[in-house]
């Protein structure tokens, strides 16, 4: 110990860490955790494997608290951020949980000055901030006690001054008293009935089941109110002797003072129904609707001296309807937009009460043929028919009916009769009270699916009918062979004849050849021993060789080499048992791409022995390449319309467990939020139906574009408030296009620069202009895109990397806008660099040279195409 020991740099951060002062250094923009201590980790809640993170990655739970601004402004400014028990919420123990702290954000520099780290130092003064609360609290209840004390003394000094008044007072009434006598049997009696209807007056008031108040004279002060209309203003009994106008001076303005006015000049009651009023309740106003009569009270010469109030509070009932008032203007819209045919039937009349488009294309009717009407009003010939019968078990049973792939015979406007299929569905919409009150019908129209799959039905047949000719043929050429062997016995004298025979032989085997190229499947046949002694000219094209290097045991080098072992233990189980060969493996063509095939073999027997294999390899690599398409959507479509549902549920559950309005509200707007969510994956989808029906309508009309640029920006900048969207350039000129669509294409560009930029802080949007076109730029500051994707953008369902695992949406935002900007004849690229940021650019004709024809664009899961980030 006696000479001097120098520590690495080790030995110092693990004295550093296990400092009890709570510390942590940053480095970069980003605030990388280069150095903490278990101090700090105690109060972020967390363990060393954030240390390598971003501040905002390790403790998302301090985003929007102000302190990642604070740090980012010391690193930029150079200038030190204190802050003195200052309230942070935190993750302690698994819970969000605010405490107080002394923190200072203090910048390190180098020698010549530049700032190449922030040194983070925080204090937990919970206990300090909470004790001056207590200290002040009780402070407080001294200064109350003095105060009263001194009223109190107050008090009594009034006291002894009321007492010599009441000396004097008791010798004025004795003197009155006499005088009072007098009077006294006069007016006894009718005191005694003017206090007993007082007192049945009181009494009703207090006791009736309604809100009751009397106000009196002009100024409607207030004389009496029971303890319903106190709740409904939301005071107190203090308020009795006091004008209506000063008790409630938020009712200002409101229109009640000119009703009383009105109510006490006039003489004639006033009824309201559901009116608005603005109440305040403890500080906070609040919005009510009341049911209120204004009835005057008069006296023996018909003058009115008071105003009695009579009224009931029926908030939640307006609100519950206008709840469903708005449910209901919801679910019509999303029936009135869907491309699918439906209708809401209204009890158990079936009263037509919203009908699509499609569905009165349907039905061949005009909407004003069958709204309100009934349907078997509309449609007398359905009274015999099932159908309505059903719809009536849908009302009992409160449960969905189904009727998949059912045929309709429709009659066309040349009279003619079609057939067409469809799915229908019956859904129960149920009321407040949990009863079935309507019913959504739908009708999916799927003539092309069924007519798709009968062709591919016949398609096979066609085929089996093509294996079951070539069995035939086998058995033609047995039969042939068996005459020759016949000829050749009985004419072996004769060699002219023989030589026939064998060129018959030679014919019969070059058409057997011929029909085996024809097919356009590769078409194979070996050897009883498993070999293979012919490929037809389809194998040879597909691997790129000769028949002579695959013939034998070549033809194994072309499977994949995980599928061989599979695909030889089945053909060695068909040569010993001599059943059919039926595998499914990959194959190498000639490009070096494997592609997916199911061979099939079977045996030609002749007198009980095998004498060939003949088999086929059938390409099935489109329809491997599908059905991964297809759950790879649909994995991700449950993930994306699962989560908002699921948030929804569980606000919902948090707001019956609530009875504080300010929570509610907070949850029905994240709800809100949720719900918007849902509503753009649903938007999305049936703008894609829409294109795979040649059904998404384009209003091509003159416009001005700037117009379109500044409504785009405000719309998402008003959704966006993390980043500001600068509009830098916006060329003032008219374009011809779809004005709607193309602000689409803009909203869906803006709010994946947001979306693809968390820790950026703006967009900058440019348009500019030539003689024909119009061209526009969306540049964020975000995570960029590597070159190899950038191409594939556009691509429908195509995803960078593992952006899906950390960004919503369904991958469909950006092929919509391709296929939007393509029907205004425009084009649209990317330029882009990691960790720098991406400029999404679009270009479009000012005036289209010729109106481009709609072209319908398939949802169809077995396109080759790639998922495309949204």
């Amino acid at each position: 110990m006696n000479k001097t020991t120098l520590l690495d740099c080790n030995q110092i951060l693990d004295i550093f860490s296990s400092s009890n002062i709570a510390t942590a250094i940053y480095t970069t923009n980003d605030l990388i955790i280069e150095a903490v201590t278990d101090a700090m980790l105690n109060f972020w809640g967390k363990d060393r494997s954030i240390t390598g993170l971003p501040l905002i990655v390790a403790v998302p739970e301090l985003s929007g608290q102000g302190f990642i601004e604070q740090l980012q402004s010391a690193l930029h400014t150079g200038i030190a951020v204190t802050g003195i028990g200052v309230p942070a919420e935190t993750l302690i123990d698994h819970k969000l949980q605010v405490r107080y702290y002394d923190y200072e954000y203090k910048p390190l520099k180098n020698a010549g000055g530049e700032i190449y780290s922030l040194i983070h130092t925080a204090t937990d003064v919970t206990h300090r901030i909470l004790g001056n609360e207590a200290i002040e609290k009780e402070k407080k209840q001294r200064r109350m006690l003095e105060n009263e004390r001194v009223l109190n003394e107050e008090l009594a000094v009034a006291n002894e001054e009321l007492s010599a008044i009441n000396e004097e007072l008791q010798q004025t009434q004795e003197k009155l008293h006499e005088l009072n006598l007098e009077l006294e049997d006069r007016v006894t009696e009718r005191t005694c009935k003017l206090a007993e209807s007082e007192a049945n007056m009181r009494y009703m008031i207090d006791d009736a089941p309604v809100a009751i108040a009397v106000l009196k004279g002009t100024e409607f002060i207030i004389e009496q109110a029971n303890q319903y209309m106190l709740h409904i203003w939301g005071k107190q009994d203090k308020i009795i002797g006091q004008s209506v106008f000063s008790a409630l001076p938020e009712i200002q303005g409101q229109g009640f003072f000119e009703l009383l006015q009105q109510v006490y000049a006039g003489g004639e009651a006033y009824t309201g129904r559901e009116a608005p009023g603005i109440m305040e309740y403890d500080g906070e106003m609040r919005r009510i609707f009341t049911d209120f009569v204004f009835k005057p009270l008069k006296d023996d010469k018909g003058q009115t001296h008071s105003i009695m109030i009579v009224a009931t509070e029926v908030t939640e009932q307006v609100q519950a309807r206008q709840l469903v008032e708005a449910g209901k203007h919801r679910l019509e819209a999303m029936v009135n937009n869907t491309p699918v045919a439906m209708t809401i039937l209204k009890g158990r009349d079936l009263i037509i009460e919203t009908a699509n488009q499609p569905m009165l294309d349907v039905w061949r009717r005009e909407r004003k043929e069958v709204i309100n009407r009934g349907l078997l009003d509309v449609f007398p010939e359905l009274k015999d028919q099932p159908n309505p019968a059903r719809m009536l078990g849908v009302f009992e049973s409160g449960r969905r009916f189904a009727l998949p792939e059912t045929a309709v015979s429709l009659v066309m406007p040349d009279g003619s009769i079609k057939t067409h299929y469809a799915n229908f569905s019956y859904d129960p919409l149920f009321d407040t009270e949990g009863k079935v009150e309507s019913i959504l019908i739908t009708v999916i129209d799927i003539t092309e699916n069924v007519k798709n799959r009968k062709e591919l039905e016949d398609s096979q047949a066609d085929l089996q009918e093509t294996t079951e000719e070539l069995a035939a043929s086998n058995e033609e050429l047995t039969a042939i062979n068996e005459e020759i062997q016949a000829s050749n016995e009985e004419l072996m004298a004769t060699q002219d004849q023989l030589q026939d025979t064998v060129h018959q032989l030679k014919e019969s085997e070059e058409r057997f050849r011929f029909l085996l190229n024809a097919i356009p499947q590769q078409v194979w046949t070996a050897t009883p021993d498993g070999a293979l002694d012919y490929v037809n000219d389809v194998v040879c094209a597909d691997f790129g060789y000769n028949t002579s290097q695959i013939v034998g045991h070549g033809w194994q080098k072309f499977i994949h080499q995980d599928d061989l072992p599979l695909a030889l233990e089945r053909w060695v189980a068909a040569l010993q048992s001599g059943k059919e060969y039926v595998v499914e493996f990959r194959l190498l063509f000639g490009n070096g791409i494997y592609k997916w095939h199911l061979a099939r073999a079977i045996p030609l027997v002749e007198n009980g022995e095998i004498t060939l294999w003949l088999g086929t390899n059938t390409d099935i690599d489109l329809q491997k390449n599908n059905e991964h398409k297809k759950d790879e959507f649909l994995s991700i479509a449950s993930h994306e319309l699962k989560t908002p549902l699921t948030s929804i549920k569980a606000f919902n559950q948090l707001m019956r467990r609530t009875k504080d309005a300010e929570r509610i509200t907070g949850f029905m707007d994240k709800s809100a939020e949720h719900i918007r969510r849902l509503e753009k994956l649903i938007g999305d989808l049936l703008d894609v139906t829409r294109l795979n029906a040649g059904k998404l309508d384009y209003n091509m009309k003159p416009f001005r574009f700037k117009q379109l640029l500044e409504d785009s920006v405000e719309s998402v900048q008003h959704m966006s408030p993390t980043h500001r969207i600068i509009l830098e350039q916006s060329v003032d000129t008219e374009l011809t296009g779809d004005q709607f669509r193309l602000e689409q294409v803009m909203t869906n560009f803006l709010t994946n620069a947001i979306k693809y930029s968390p820790l950026g802080q703006k967009v900058i949007v440019r348009s500019k202009a030539d003689e024909h076109h119009i061209t526009v730029s969306v540049q964020d500051f975000g995570i960029g895109i590597d070159k190899e994707h950038v191409d594939r953008l556009f691509d429908r369902y195509y995803r960078v990397d593992n952006t899906a695992m950390r960004f919503e949406g369904l991958g469909l935002g950006l092929f919509i806008s391709s296929e939007i900007l393509k029907r205004h004849q425009g084009k649209f690229w990317i330029e882009s660099e990691p960790g720098q940021g991406s400029t999404f650019f679009f270009s479009i004709p000012i005036v289209p040279e010729k109106p481009a024809r709609p072209e319908g664009i398939a949802l169809d899961l077995n396109r080759e195409d790639v998922m495309a980030s949204e």
